[in-house]
């Protein structure tokens, strides 16, 4: 049987050290390699001043294409350039992102069958000006327009699309998976000097306001808790992170983006609790990977975050919200933190492997390219 030629583009490369779409990447193309009957090529920014080449990684295919620009206007000319160079290539070309939805239709005329992986809202996000918000609308319409498949992580998020926009599109939900992490026996030496396991809090996001950065930083320097509060996420000199840096001190530290796995893994592992304030993805992989962890969560209360915990998780809505979470987090007793860990194992098994994504990435493939023939 002919292998199933695919492309995946829309991530920064691998392997995966930036984010989640990287991470998904990575986790679906090996797996798809493994089992057999694919050749999978991953869309890769060539590094700065090098030309296109080809590369491998644990047999996944590596196609790098030169950047055209830099800032949010060059992702979506690079993702323009990584459709063209697709065109008449593969069987199937997979989008990560839509920021160049209308350019869709270029892989499509040249007889692939177009997917694209909606992640979250994204014109909610407070960072673009009203004009690219405005933009970013038309291309979440136009997702439904010009690819075969929209691919959703939540359920939520298919519920919306469903909604919002009559489509010919096919649907499907699809999450994605979490491992545990992969830590040595003495992970704990991994920490940043001054920290032990179980003495402070942790928070992993990118520093946006709807993160609700701001809000878990207020909350928690309103509680009564002495742990420091542990905030993960690359800095830079933005208003919002001003903002945020005016309230460091000895029981709110920032360190920055962290993108070595085992340290990053460690940090989990260890903390005390963890904090997601993510309100407009779908199933965010740093929640999941929270939960592999093992700590505590507690999150944003908004129907993605819902959706993946479930009654495991605490909710706040807002900062006052925090610190009677924080004290009924810190009078549970041995038996309670053993049984909480045991449900969100099992709640990972049963819904968010990711064999198990592989697995329905695979008959969505087989069936897509059924139907089309």
């Amino acid at each position: 049987m002919k292998s199933i030629r695919m492309a995946i583009l829309g991530t920064q490369g691998l392997p995966a050290k930036y984010g989640g779409y990287e991470t998904f990447a990575e986790e679906l193309s090996i797996r798809l390699m493994a089992m057999g009957g694919y050749e999978v090529t991953v869309y890769c920014p060539a590094p700065k001043g090098s030309t296109a080449s080809d590369g491998d990684y644990r047999g996944v295919r590596l196609r790098h294409l030169p950047v055209p620009a830099t800032g949010g206007l060059g992702n979506v000319l690079f993702d323009v350039a990584c459709l063209l160079d697709s065109m008449g290539r593969y069987d199937i070309v997979y989008m990560l992102g839509y920021g160049a939805a209308p350019a869709f239709l270029l892989p499509r005329l040249a007889g692939s069958r177009v997917w694209v992986n909606l992640d979250g809202l994204e014109w909610k996000r407070t960072k673009w000006p009203p004009i690219i918000r405005a933009y970013v609308r038309v291309a979440e319409w136009f997702c439904g327009q010009a690819a075969h498949q929209v691919l959703c992580d939540a359920k939520a998020i298919e519920a919306y699309y469903r909604k919002t926009f009559r489509s010919p599109a096919g649907m499907a939900f699809i999450p994605y998976g979490a491992n545990a992490p992969n830590l040595p026996e003495n992970s704990a030496s991994l920490l940043p000097d001054g920290l032990q396991p179980g003495g402070y809090c942790l928070t992993v996001a990118r520093l946006e306001p709807e993160n609700q950065i701001l809000e878990i930083v207020q909350g928690y320097l309103a509680s009564s808790t002495s742990r420091p509060l542990i905030v993960v996420g690359g800095l830079d000199d933005r208003p919002y992170v001003r903002e945020l840096l005016a309230h460091k001190g000895d029981r709110i530290r920032f360190l920055g983006g962290v993108y070595d796995k085992a340290r990053l893994g460690a940090l989990r592992k260890h903390a005390h609790a963890a904090f997601h304030g993510h309100t407009v993805g779908g199933t965010n992989p740093s929640l999941l990977e929270a939960l592999a962890a093992g700590r505590p969560i507690i999150a944003h209360d908004n129907p993605f975050n819902r959706e993946v915990g479930g009654d495991l998780l605490s909710y706040f809505r807002t900062a006052s919200d925090i610190p009677p979470i924080l004290d009924a987090l810190s009078s549970r007793t041995d038996a309670e933190n053993a049984q909480w860990l045991a449900s969100a194992q099992e709640r990972l098994r049963e819904r968010y492997t990711w064999d198990g994504v592989a697995l329905a990435y695979d008959r969505l493939a087989k069936a897509d390219l059924r139907g089309s023939r």
